[in-house]
């Protein structure tokens, strides 16, 4: 299947998931104690993007990908979950992110975004950092060195058969802290 037949796969297969989500229980998750409710829904976008890529681990031969994300805003901590636009052939370069808000799902890159949706990105999040559950090749973008420990537990729930709590595994078979 081609980039483009598996990125469009993998849209529909979260649109499929996404009437099913309670976003406002989402970000309530996302930043509180345990954050059971938002570890399920990044799995779950974990393994469709697993299912239909049949891989976590990508190189630049997929070229454009969205892949799911835990996104936080610099200036407030805010964490919510995401996927970003990335070109895989510049070294993962971000062309875009949609956020999964109280409001529902947000395109940054929506060039007609409704005003109150500007708004609340520019209070909540931007400028923000981001961290993709799966692995890619090249990417100097993504400070994985130094992972924020909430964080980090959402990325960890998509990989639960690893025997270490508190670390995320990178494809290089390297440990990545939590800070």
């Amino acid at each position: 299947m081609d980039n483009e037949k598996l990125q469009n796969a993998y849209i529909e297969k979260l649109n499929a998931l996404l009437p099913s989500v309670d976003f406002v229980r989402l970000d309530k998750s996302c930043n509180s104690n345990g954050g059971e409710y938002a570890k399920e829904i990044l799995k779950q976008m974990h393994d469709l993007f697993v299912e239909v890529y049949n891989t976590d681990d990508l190189d630049s031969d997929y070229e454009f990908v969205q892949v799911p994300a835990v996104i936080r805003g610099r200036n407030t901590d805010h964490i919510g979950l995401g996927l970003v636009s990335l070109d895989l052939q510049s070294s993962g370069e971000h062309w875009g992110t949609f956020f999964l808000t109280p409001q529902g799902v947000i395109d940054q890159g929506f060039e007609k975004m409704k005003p109150a949706d500007s708004k609340y990105l520019s209070a909540v999040y931007i400028p923000y950092d981001y961290w993709y559950t799966v692995s890619i090749e090249r990417d100097h973008h993504v400070d994985f060195d130094h992972v924020p420990e909430k964080v980090a537990e959402l990325l960890n729930s998509c990989y639960p058969d690893q025997p270490e709590q508190g670390q995320r595994r990178d494809r290089a078979g390297q440990n990545l802290e939590m800070k």
